[in-house]
């Protein structure tokens, strides 16, 4: 079976070779694409997956997974193996360090005079790394905080300034639509969005109706907007001034 027309995978099969499993990290809204190398998990395992940042405590919530396009199987992530006790133990202390190197960071900050705010910490499942995402106005000297972290927890420290809508993006919830964010869904590039847009499509220009939760303007404002566009290039003509008009005599 053929690929997505106009993909770099076009031509290649979709055939199933292995099982497929979705896994959810955390509390991320979507599932992540597995490969189990033929083991069969049910859903409500805890599993161990091997991601970018190392090996990632997980728990299976669809099984099998369909798989519908080539670029999906190669994208797949592979489990590692069942979580064992050890693993749970340690998955359990990650959430504990998370939750304490976060307020710990905001004190530290705080103490040092830092315009910044702590959006996000997250811990590998050894402990041997710890990433810390923030957001802030401008660069920010933070190189006595990282000291003061890593002193703390014994672990390598890792800071990562994020913009307004990355941060909505790693934290999720619900728009003003009552559905989850659609960045932190499937939305995956963020297209630049203007007040324009707003009133092209005769909007209140309200910020917060058309803002998001990111506090910037809403992402949805560009999916229509080229139909706006359509629209207006399609000028319709003043009363009285076409063939009609000009035949009843009426002035232009």
């Amino acid at each position: 079976m053929a690929g997505c027309s106009g993909c770099s995978y076009k031509g290649m099969s979709t055939a199933v070779e292995d099982t497929f499993v979705g896994v959810r990290f955390g509390e991320e809204t979507n599932l992540t694409l597995c490969r189990t190398d033929g083991r069969i998990y049910g859903q409500g395992d805890r599993v161990v997956v091997d991601r970018e940042n190392g090996p990632t405590f997980g728990k299976v919530e669809m099984s099998p997974m369909p798989v519908f396009k080539p670029c999906q199987k190669s994208n797949a992530r592979r489990v590692l193996r069942p979580a064992s006790k050890a693993d749970i133990k340690a998955f359990e202390n990650k959430l504990k360090n998370e939750l304490l190197a976060k307020r710990f960071c905001r004190e530290k900050a705080r103490a040092l005079k830092l315009e910044m705010k702590i959006s996000k910490v997250e811990f590998s499942l050894s402990a041997r790394q710890a990433t810390f995402l923030f957001t802030a106005n401008g660069r920010v000297d933070f190189r006595q905080l990282v000291r003061d972290l890593a002193q703390r927890f014994s672990t390598r420290v890792k800071m990562v300034q994020v913009g307004a809508r990355d941060e909505a993006k790693q934290l999720g919830g619900l728009g003003i639509c009552g559905r989850t964010l659609c960045c932190s869904t499937w939305l995956k590039d963020f297209k630049p969005i203007s007040i324009q847009m707003a009133k092209r499509q005769n909007l209140s220009l309200n910020p917060s109706k058309i803002s998001g939760q990111c506090g910037r303007l809403l992402c949805c404002l560009a999916y229509e907007d080229p139909q706006y566009h359509k629209k207006k290039s399609r000028r319709a003509p003043k009363p009285n001034t076409g063939a009609a008009g000009r035949a009843a005599g009426e002035p232009n």
